[in-house]
């Protein structure tokens, strides 16, 4: 869960920059056989082959004319491409310093550097100055691409209500994927799974219509339409949506990341392992990683598991010098019973940070691991107040409810989190059965 929703916001910087203003293919020996997947391959734009070029011609014509807070726009845009891209840290601050110059010529009237500029802080996790440069922006450009950018940091920020209130002010007259994709998320968050997938799906295809449009942009949507599949239990069309994404953008990290999820999830380990590779050779993210050691353990490598993890270990180290604390590590550290108050000091510090559902559940689970009770108790409260269908957030608060001594919420919250996804996770899906089965057994 740690990037999807950084993503939505990208997604909807994209296209509003839009409106206002040779590397080799990875294999993909995954077994596809899903004939959508070759159809969008053969009509998608492979413009991520091209940035590089792009971004020497922006770099030039900004030398040439330093003054121009338009080239200095674009090429911020270009940065930030090359960072959804590629995950190099140093284009996005690439991108902030060019957006700010830009601001700095051009303060008023200049709503798509704003939007890029909150892109990067946001990626950098300084949320509060996102919404801030949101926010300045709305006073000179209002329209329906600001208030659904503000509601996905809302979202973020874990303010529903607000989130809310702005997308009940959209007019419609600019309706857009992007904006489809925005209440696709507050659907998803508040308990209205169908209906998410249903918005999800509809942008999704508004997106595939223009060939035009930014390959790593057009994945993104098949990334969160397969998300929102495994989450309904739904892992044919899943597996399908993520193949799509990766056949048209085939370095798709969160495509790759999605497949070994599933994959474990299913107990296919040596499928889990080849997309965790292939994923980790583009980015070798923590959750990527964590699932290839599984698999590794799994398939009887117990050496390259070790190995593994000592790469996680690493990972978390650069990604803290940065100051970016993946909760995705506390997820790691929880599930494997390593490091566990640093886990539940990771939750702290992401609750305090953006206090939305996934950190509250995080914060949930790392007080278990930890053993304080009250603070799990109440965390847990706080991320399924809207009744969320996410079946790893049901079972977190059945097995907190079942310590609580509450029988009757275990049991309703872990036979809820097996009908959303019988296969919702590779451990907790038979933990889950097996506590049912033991609870059925003692009344």
């Amino acid at each position: 869960m740690t990037r999807r929703s950084l993503g939505l916001f990208w997604v909807l910087v994209s296209l509003l920059v839009f409106l206002l203003g040779h590397p080799s293919t990875l294999a993909l020996n995954l077994g596809r056989s899903v004939s959508e997947a070759q159809m969008s391959s053969d009509l998608v734009f492979p413009d991520y082959l091209e940035r590089d070029g792009i971004i020497r011609n922006y770099e030039q014509q900004v030398r040439q004319s330093p003054d121009s807070f338009l080239l200095l726009r674009s090429l911020a845009d270009q940065y930030l491409k090359r960072f959804r891209e590629r995950a190099d840290v140093e284009d996005l601050l690439r991108a902030e310093q060019a957006a700010q110059r830009s601001i700095a010529l051009q303060p008023r009237q200049n709503g798509g550097a704003s939007m890029l500029l909150a892109s990067t802080l946001l990626s950098q996790h300084r949320f509060q100055e996102a919404l801030q440069v949101v926010t300045d922006a709305e006073k000179s450009v209002a329209n329906d691409q600001i208030a659904s950018l503000k509601a996905s940091i809302q979202m973020e920020l874990g303010d529903y209500e607000a989130a809310h209130q702005f997308l009940q002010t959209l007019t419609g007259e600019d309706d857009n994927s992007g904006h489809d994709a925005v209440l696709a998320r507050y659907l998803e968050l508040t308990s209205h799974l169908s209906a998410a997938r249903q918005q999800m799906d509809s942008a999704m295809q508004q997106m595939d219509q223009f060939y035009t449009n930014p390959a790593e942009t057009r994945a993104w949507f098949h990334v969160r339409s397969g998300d929102l599949a495994f989450l309904a239990g739904d892992l044919t069309r899943s597996e399908q949506r993520y193949q799509e994404a990766i056949a048209l953008f085939p370095y798709d990290v969160a495509a790759f990341t999605g497949l070994a999820r599933l994959y474990a999830a299913q107990h296919r380990w040596q499928a889990c392992l080849e997309a965790a590779n292939q994923g980790i050779d583009r980015v070798p993210l923590v959750e990527t990683l964590a699932y290839k050691a599984d698999a590794q353990q799994a398939l009887g490598d117990s050496q390259g598991a070790a190995a593994t993890q000592d790469l996680i270990e690493v990972v978390a180290h650069l990604s803290q010098v940065k100051g970016i604390y993946d909760r995705a590590l506390a997820v790691y550290y929880i599930e494997h019973g390593v490091h566990l108050p640093e886990a539940l000091e990771i939750a702290q510090r992401e609750v305090a940070l953006r206090d939305d559902i996934y950190a509250e559940d995080t914060l949930a689970w790392a007080a278990a691991a930890n053993g304080q009770w009250q603070i799990a108790e109440r965390a847990i409260q706080q991320a399924t107040r809207y009744g969320t269908e996410d079946p790893l957030l049901r079972f977190h608060h059945g097995m907190i409810a079942l310590h609580k001594g509450d029988r009757e919420t275990a049991i309703r919250q872990l036979g809820e989190a097996l009908r959303l996804n019988p296969q919702f996770h590779h451990k907790y899906a038979a933990e889950a059965r097996q506590v049912l089965a033991n609870l059925s057994l003692v009344k």
